[in-house]
């Protein structure tokens, strides 16, 4: 895969005072299927944007306007007008608020969240460390916009954006996102799991997780992308093929065998990495 530098810190965010987008704005198309391959043909990429609130406790809806990506030299609005709900970043995930076609070769260095009213509301602007390039290579790019929060009194919250980070998009990966506030476990169906612990990294990162199947006794794990941390991750790779079965009447038991491994950064994992081959009876 191309090396992607993915991680785009913050330089400057302004959560309260409303600031206006050094541009006038043109209007983002959605993106639909049907419309994908012409869109190709008229040098369009994909851009997905996804909020998650920095917590594990946070819950209701934010009240979402538009908002506003620039360059050095244009801006873009993206409709939202909706409330869309809380996703806490202590479970990895985010809530998708648009879907969006953009110029390729974009460089996105700021994003203008317009201000809104209600009892959990969005406003403030963003300055990137580093510009998401809008890559043609790619099928796009699946941004992720981490929130904070301030308290107005009487139960009302406002927030406004602190951190962004960003990976190509293939609809076939799935994506998580590491907060470095928590430690977070990610355990995924085939019973391999992996353990971030907070501070891991100095910001939040997404990365995609892949199992790859090789006809080993234990399965690759592709963690991307490729970042050195501070401690260890946690890896136990789950034996191929074990785990719980069932039937129509009754439910096997099986044991399941571990490789563990202790890593100081993500890359590609396989058994022999490991130190440790454990048993595991599962209920």
């Amino acid at each position: 895969m191309k090396p992607v530098y993915t991680l785009i810190l913050l330089a400057f965010s302004t959560p309260v005072l409303a600031t206006l987008p050094p541009f006038t704005p043109q209007s983002l198309e959605a993106y639909k299927e049907t419309r994908y391959q012409q869109a190709r043909h008229d040098q369009m990429s994909r851009l997905r944007v996804n909020l998650a609130v920095s917590s594990n406790n946070d819950w209701g809806k934010i009240n979402v306007s538009n908002f506003t990506l620039c360059s050095t030299n244009k801006c873009w609005k993206v409709d939202v007008n909706k409330h869309v709900p809380v996703v806490n970043s202590s479970t990895t995930r985010g809530q998708l608020i648009a879907d969006v076609l953009m110029p390729n070769n974009t460089k996105i260095k700021q994003v203008f969240f317009e201000s809104t009213t209600g009892r959990q509301s969005i406003q403030g602007k963003l300055k990137f460390e580093k510009a998401l390039n809008i890559d043609p290579e790619y099928q796009g790019q699946n941004l992720y916009i981490v929130l904070d929060k301030l308290s107005n009194g009487n139960g009302f919250f406002r927030y406004f954006p602190v951190a962004t980070t960003a990976l190509p998009f293939n609809p076939k990966i799935k994506y998580y996102l590491i907060d470095p506030k928590f430690d977070q476990q990610i355990n995924l169906s085939s019973k391999t799991s992996i353990t971030f612990p907070a501070n891991f990294l100095p910001h939040p990162q997404l990365f995609f997780i892949a199992e790859h199947y090789v006809g080993d006794r234990f399965p690759m794990l592709d963690i991307y992308p490729y970042i050195s941390g501070k401690g260890n991750l946690k890896i136990k790779l789950a034996e191929v093929g074990k785990g719980l079965s069932t039937t129509a009447s009754h439910q096997a038991i099986a044991s399941i065998n571990y490789a563990e491994i202790l890593s100081p950064n993500t890359r590609v994992f396989r058994a022999r990495d490991s130190t440790n081959i454990t048993g595991k009876q599962s209920p």
